[in-house]
């Protein structure tokens, strides 16, 4: 376990570099706004599919492997169930209405799974186990994601269907997903030079996203965030809490890399894919942005905090 602290503090570190390189290239005009939202579009339509695909196809798990992760999945729908109750209950104690509390919702309930939290998982477990979490993980966040999660982000409007957000699936990254379940399952053979491009292409990944990430911040009032005391009490309920609750009660029926991945991912910070859903069905947008600046930033201290944390725990 201490090797394992000592790996999610060298990765918190690569992280703040990566973020403070892209704070400085935004306050020095490198990355203006217009700069950074062509670089949000190439993240989300090509290097994230990228990563997710490389990650799933390339992983060398056994249809078997995958099958038998049903203990797995189920700490996943106790992890989401405990995310939704927990932020439905929170934003009513904060008194936030409309579009704030739905967005809230959304903002407490999906971390930055694809941005920071495969890169982590993967710098810190190499047995072949992670990536069937990761895989199984991925495979519920997607779905959840562009149907609760758009339905969250767009509810506030008069023609707004759940129904409707069924079609949102159909994106880079839940297709990348699916084809890469698909060769998994069956064996497929993937030709090495095309598996290492977009291997390669997807390890941008972490670099490029933290840089980005950055920029974001940089252009974030803190100010504003001051006035929302919301903000900064839900950043300790959902990055020191929960996960630990999570810990707990997943040592019941989890082994140790499951568990600790899974209390990875719940301390998560919000996923940067909900402000950008946010402008798109013109829910509370500020709000999200001001949210994932103060736990993206909160993360740099909270995941090693949690991880010395659940060692005592273990």
């Amino acid at each position: 376990m201490t090797a394992q602290i000592a790996a999610i503090t060298n990765q918190i570190i690569i992280f703040a570099i990566l973020m403070a390189i892209g704070f400085i290239a935004a306050k020095t005009d490198i990355f203006t706004k217009d700069a950074l939202n062509t670089l949000s579009r190439l993240i989300v339509k090509i290097i994230l599919p990228a990563l997710i695909f490389s990650v799933v196809a390339g992983s060398g798990v056994t249809a078997r492997e995958f099958l038998i992760s049903g203990r797995f999945t189920m700490g996943v729908v106790f992890c989401f169930s405990l995310l939704i109750l927990a932020s439905v209950a929170m934003s009513k104690l904060c008194k936030l209405e409309g579009k704030s509390a739905n967005i809230y919702v959304a903002l407490l309930t999906f971390g930055n799974m694809g941005f920071m939290g495969i890169p982590l998982i993967q710098a810190i477990f190499k047995e072949p186990v992670a990536q069937v979490c990761i895989a199984v993980y991925t495979l519920v966040d997607m779905a959840l994601l562009w149907t609760f999660g758009v339905y969250l982000c767009s509810r506030h409007q008069k023609n707004s269907n759940p129904l409707h957000a069924v079609r949102n699936m159909l994106n880079p990254t839940t297709v990348a997903l699916c084809i890469a379940f698909i060769i998994m399952l069956f064996k497929i053979p993937v030709p090495d030079l095309l598996m290492s491009t977009i291997a390669g292409t997807g390890g941008t990944s972490k670099y490029l996203t933290l840089m980005y990430l950055g920029g974001a911040l940089a252009y974030v009032s803190v100010d504003n965030i001051i006035k929302k005391p919301s903000i900064l009490v839900s950043t300790i309920v959902k990055m020191l809490v929960l996960p630990v609750i999570v810990y707990y009660f997943l040592g019941f029926f989890l082994p140790q890399i499951p568990r600790t991945i899974l209390t990875i991912i719940v301390g998560l910070p919000s996923m940067t894919t909900v402000a950008m859903m946010a402008t798109t069905y013109q829910s509370d947008d500020e709000y999200a942005t001001e949210m994932i600046f103060v736990t993206t930033l909160a993360s740099l201290v909270t995941i090693p905090i949690i991880s010395v944390v659940t060692n005592m725990m273990a």
